[in-house]
């Protein structure tokens, strides 16, 4: 059959009326839009978005880096440059066992694991690491959670942990928060000296990124804090290929910043300070539990004698609208508190509000924007139930050098981070009670001491939250504390970083960095493999 030539379709064009060429041109367009439509739509049917490597992500943080050590930070920003530049020991664990008893594990080595030098990262790295740690002069924030725990070297990839008393949440706390140093740069060095080392802004580690450069300004300034991708990585390398930090002064600089498209994210431990400057650009908003909560904890060895009357803390506890707090501190991003634990269910709907008349309170607070909103509250609740309440707003410094470590309070709003596993033994133990330890209300009672002692020991998972239940009424119960809320980490970023797990409990901010390997911000399509007349 001829196939129809070019002057025919042109001679069948000129003989359409106007309007008929017009429907003509219309149905083609119609078509070719449909067409390239359907071939669109078919496309992402038959396809899916995989991450690959490459690309830029800049973070956005408020403060400086000083000394960039996983196990000596000085900041909360040396933390979090740490994060992506040492791994764990829990994620270099090929093996983790424990003896039946609880009290030794045993930790073996993946054998591929080497420091950013391209030294091997031994066994003997791990021990070195915790001898550090054990050193007074270190001032390592590690010291008192290894405190008891003695480690020795079975082979070049194996370690063992012998404890003294058994902790089923050792894998969960220590191996995990545990972060090694390579032993050949510092063994030769006086544990005092490190800090003079170039190795705390040039530091090497092992873990999926590793320092590139940094840049100051005049002033001295570090500006931003650029590291690539550890292509050795041992499990597999991070698919963005360049994370640069970048540094300010304040908030309100940050989020001006992310504004101006300057940087790619950041993350801010309350959702307070977008109330004041909020985001006006596009962006995706990651709102991530967190295991800190707040509370008002009462030194009954300090407050009003009207104090230590049960009735009278219940109906403290009873006159507080924690979901106004919720809604007006926090625009909704927290839950209520009733208890040193999320389980604890609010038993504070009836009380007596006649016992707070009169009722003379002094309440310490950090300078905190938040927590003076908080305080200023909670004030209006007591007040219209006729108290008298006086509000001592101290710098977060002087509270923890003077008012904490002279228990120097009646009543202190305050924060607890109560990790994995809920282990409440830190903040509830009569042995805890004085400062440096974290057991704010001076609480003790022989019964619960009991409980946390055995939960601690316990490691069956449903005996374990048998007994949680337990210490958390029973501590609810005493009113120690007015229990308030527990607010959500957020996390802003744009809209194309993907691969971000929003179901992290976030302990400390460097937590949201925890999948930092499988964040991306390149992707390419791949076809999805067919499925056979029997589903295979």
């Amino acid at each position: 059959m001829k196939t129809p030539s070019r002057n025919f379709f042109l001679k069948v064009l000129h003989s359409l009326t106007k309007r008929e060429r017009l429907v003509l041109y219309s149905a083609v367009a119609i078509f070719s839009i449909s067409a390239l439509t359907y071939g669109g739509l078919l496309y992402k049917t038959k396809t899916y978005a995989v991450p690959t490597q490459g690309g830029t992500y800049r973070e956005g943080v408020v403060g400086q880096p000083s000394f960039v050590n996983p196990i000596i930070p000085t900041t909360e920003t040396d933390r979090a440059v740490s994060r992506l530049i040492f791994s764990s020991l829990e994620d270099m664990a090929e093996s983790i066992k424990q003896s039946d008893d609880g009290k030794t594990w045993n930790v073996r080595l993946y054998d591929n694991i080497f420091w950013h030098d391209g030294e091997k990262l031994t066994a003997d790295d791990i021990v070195f690491t915790v001898d550090v740690i054990h050193d007074p002069n270190s001032h390592s924030y590690l010291r008192g959670s290894f405190d008891g725990v003695n480690v020795s070297r079975v082979s070049e990839l194996e370690i063992q942990f012998s404890l003294q008393n058994a902790y089923a949440f050792f894998k969960e706390d220590h191996l995990r928060s545990l972060r090694p140093i390579p032993k050949h740069l510092f063994v030769d060095l006086p544990v005092t000296n490190y800090q003079l080392t170039p190795y705390g802004l040039s530091p090497v580690g092992s873990g999926p990124y590793k320092v590139a450069s940094y840049e100051k300004d005049v002033g001295g300034f570090i500006k931003s804090f650029k590291l690539k991708a550890n292509e050795e990585y041992f499990t597999h390398p991070p698919y963005i290929t360049n994370f640069v930090f970048k540094f300010f002064r304040k908030d309100s600089e940050l989020i001006s910043s992310y504004n101006l498209g300057q940087i790619d994210g950041f993350g801010l431990s309350t959702a307070e300070p977008l109330e004041e400057r909020p985001i006006i650009i596009r962006h995706s908003a990651h709102y991530l539990s967190s295991s800190r909560y707040y509370a008002i904890f009462i030194n009954q060895s300090l407050a009003p004698e009207k104090l230590k009357e049960l009735s009278v803390r219940r109906a403290l506890s009873g006159a507080v609208g924690r979901n106004d707090l919720v809604d007006k501190v926090f625009a909704g991003h927290a839950i209520p508190f009733f208890g040193p634990t999320n389980i604890a269910g609010n038993s504070f709907t009836s009380y007596d509000p006649e016992v707070i008349k009169g009722l003379e309170l002094s309440l310490v607070v950090p300078d905190e924007p938040f927590l003076v909103k908080t305080a200023d509250e909670i004030k209006v609740d007591w007040e219209a139930l006729g108290a008298k309440v006086n509000l001592v707003v101290r710098s977060l410094r002087d509270i923890r050098e003077d008012v904490l470590r002279n228990t120097n309070y009646e009543m202190i709003l305050f924060g607890n981070i109560v990790k994995e596993g809920n282990d409440l033994f830190a903040f509830w133990h009569s042995s805890k009670r004085f400062f440096p330890d974290q057991n704010l209300a001076l609480y003790q009672d022989g019964g619960t001491d009991s409980l946390l002692e055995e939960y601690r020991r316990t490691f069956d998972a449903t005996t374990r939250a048998h007994l949680l239940e337990q210490i958390s009424s029973r501590i609810s119960a005493e009113v120690p504390a007015v229990f308030l809320y527990s607010p959500d980490y957020v996390f802003i970023t744009t809209p194309n970083l993907q691969g971000v797990d929003d179901t992290h409990i976030i302990n400390t901010s460097d937590d949201r960095f925890a999948d930092v390997t499988e964040w991306f911000v390149k992707s390419k399509r791949t076809f999805r493999k067919p499925i056979g007349v029997w589903g295979t």
